[in-house]
């Protein structure tokens, strides 16, 4: 049994193995930091990070290098690094059973250096964790040395590692996570965060850092079905299923069937139980396709002297910014130009989401030296999405698949007190000379402040504590000659309050069993509708405090004349006495009986 998953591991290397990265000076170097402090036993009891172990043990192309840490209160190399083949893969698979190895507490900070300083060229870091800075000591010390740490991460580290061509992704196993934390140190080193909850999500995560790390072409599969062109010397075929969906069958151009227990000995097939990992070498031309179920985020990429390269995609885009594009076809290392260009080529990208749909587009255009150039218009939602440049011809087709953080140009957060919303540049261009930051909390305009050359402070006004409201912020900038106005996400205040901005209650309301319906309505006696009576107004009193406390800041003013009280008593007298009388008339509709024999 060893053996065979040897030879599978094998296999998959020769699956996984893309031309991108060996056109580069050297292999990626590939870290993986898997969190075993005691808060994973709560915030992933399926450990999903031994799931993650065996994926990058099955992705990671061959020559790469790789090595696996894991950190709680100690930091531990069980894997150092080395060259990415058939033992390294056989001992990362081994390592599950100390993912599970649980330790008290949660050091990020010392995991990432360590990880991260053995000499190299440009390093990619993959820290899998539940993201709270979690460090030994208690009560007020504990809490100034969990904060110390955090802040360290993301003002010194990160930007220190960055510096150093190490590049940190980060993969949150848990809703209970400091999202904030994760995305920050990310973004600071250009890298991508995700966050995942099951196998599925997880997997997704991983595909998408894996192919920032070894970048690679594909050919569009839809419904199943994909092209092949003359120029292709070989394809990967990654499709996912269910757990307990039937195998699935290929189908060359010809006709000819493929299955798992039935093919050729210089295709390599690997089943397992999510997914099928699939290397034909010198396939036929034309339209290939699969029988059976091909779930999200299958692929299928292509090995080709005929490439789609592209300038260096952003990790990061911006809410309210444009993204210049730029990408070109090449053959053998040279760009292609004139005649040597496909017939009728044109090229297009698109910002989609996780689940494929498209959020923006924009037409490239050729110029003279055969580069495509285009701007992404810019994104209108926060999030993990995917950008996709393809470029189709009446025989050829390539695409270049890259995932993205959509983010807001400022990153907003609370003081400790609570008193002071503190707004930080995350776009790398923006500073308080070319940025303007106009803010209001139930209409009423805030005083925003610099006070740093990327930072801005707002001084909030006192608010209900059980009132949740919007804090709206709107930015004017100008950049390279131009003006224009930039609404961000609403940052809101007393998130868990009871009462939100309408007075609506959040929270989950009674339940009642309801009453079988007979068709007629039951007799009122006069006790139940006095009682009726007195719970309407009721009611109706209580949601006028509700509706008060949502809207004390906007009518405070009017409330001390006494007029205003008058006409709101006038009005709450007149919807309880509308009420009885229409309770009046259904009674007497009641009490009418038709004629009959």
């Amino acid at each position: 049994m060893r053996a065979l998953f040897a030879l599978l591991l094998v296999c998959v290397g020769g699956l996984m193995s893309s031309p991108g990265w060996t056109q580069d000076a050297t292999p990626p170097d590939v870290r993986m930091i898997f969190d075993v402090s005691g808060s994973m036993k709560a915030n992933d009891p399926a450990n999903l990070r031994a799931s993650a172990l065996q994926l990058a043990a099955a992705l990671l192309p061959s020559q790469a290098r790789g090595s696996v840490w894991t950190f709680g209160t100690q930091v531990r190399n069980p894997l150092p690094d080395g060259k990415v083949d058939a033992e390294w893969r056989r001992r990362a698979r081994s390592l599950s059973p100390q993912l599970v190895d649980y330790q008290q507490f949660t050091d990020i900070e010392q995991a990432l250096r360590e990880a991260s300083q053995a000499a190299g060229g440009k390093r990619h870091v993959i820290l899998l964790t539940d993201g709270m800075v979690d460090l030994p000591g208690s009560g007020e010390v504990k809490r100034k040395r969990d904060a110390a740490s955090r802040e360290t991460l993301i003002a010194s580290l990160a930007p220190e590692l960055a510096t150093q061509d190490v590049v940190v992704h980060t993969i949150a196993l848990s809703r209970n996570v400091d999202r904030d934390l994760l995305e920050r140190v990310s973004q600071s080193t250009d890298g991508l965060a995700a966050v995942a909850e099951t196998p599925e999500e997880l997997l997704r995560a991983f595909l998408d850092v894996l192919e920032r790390i070894v970048p690679s072409d594909r050919v569009p599969l839809e419904d199943g079905r994909f092209d092949i062109d003359p120029e292709v010397d070989g394809f990967n075929a990654l499709l996912f299923h269910d757990q307990d969906a039937p195998g699935a069958t290929l189908v060359g151009p010809d006709g000819e069937r493929y299955t798992r227990d039935d093919h050729p000995d210089d295709i390599l097939w690997q089943s397992m139980p999510r997914y099928d990992l699939i290397r034909v070498p010198d396939p036929a031309a034309g339209e290939w396709h699969v029988e059976g179920q091909v779930g999200g985020d299958s692929r299928v990429t292509v090995e080709s002297p005929l490439t789609l390269r592209t300038e260096t995609m952003p990790t990061s885009l911006y809410l309210g910014f444009d993204t210049p594009l730029e990408a070109w076809l090449s053959r053998e290392g040279e760009t292609l130009v004139g005649d040597a260009m496909p017939e009728g080529m044109r090229m297009r990208a698109e910002l989609r989401d996780l689940d494929d749909a498209t959020l923006s587009s924009t037409t490239l255009t050729a110029g003279e030296d055969g580069h495509f150039t285009g701007t992404l218009p810019a994104p209108e939602q926060e999030g993990n999405a995917r950008l996709v440049v393809t470029a189709e011809g009446p025989t050829r087709v390539r695409e270049r698949v890259q995932g993205v953080n959509v983010i807001p140009p400022l990153a907003a957060s609370l003081n400790d007190d609570a008193t002071t919303v503190i707004l930080e540049a995350q776009h790398p261009r923006l500073d308080a000379d070319n940025t303007r930051v106009s803010s209001s909390v139930l209409g009423e305009s805030l005083d925003v402040e610099p006070v740093g050359p990327k930072t801005w402070h707002i001084a909030l006004p006192d608010l209900d504590p059980h009132q949740s409201v919007p804090l709206e912020l709107t930015l004017e900038v100008t950049l390279d000659g131009r003006t224009w106005s930039i609404r961000l996400p609403a940052l809101r205040l007393n998130p868990d309050a009871r009462i939100g901005l309408s007075g609506a209650d959040v929270g989950a309301a009674p339940s009642a069993e309801a009453l079988p319906d007979t068709g007629e309505e039951r007799p009122e006696s006069a006790e139940e509708g006095e009682r009726n009576l007195s719970e309407m107004a009721g009611a109706l009193w209580h949601k006028a405090g509700d509706e008060w406390q949502a809207l004390k800041p906007h009518v405070a003013p009017y409330a001390k004349r006494p007029a205003t009280w008058a006409a709101l008593a006038a009005l709450l007298l007149a919807v309880v006495v509308l009420s009885v009388m229409r309770r009046r008339a259904r009674r007497r509709r009641r009490r009418r009986r038709e004629p009959h024999v």
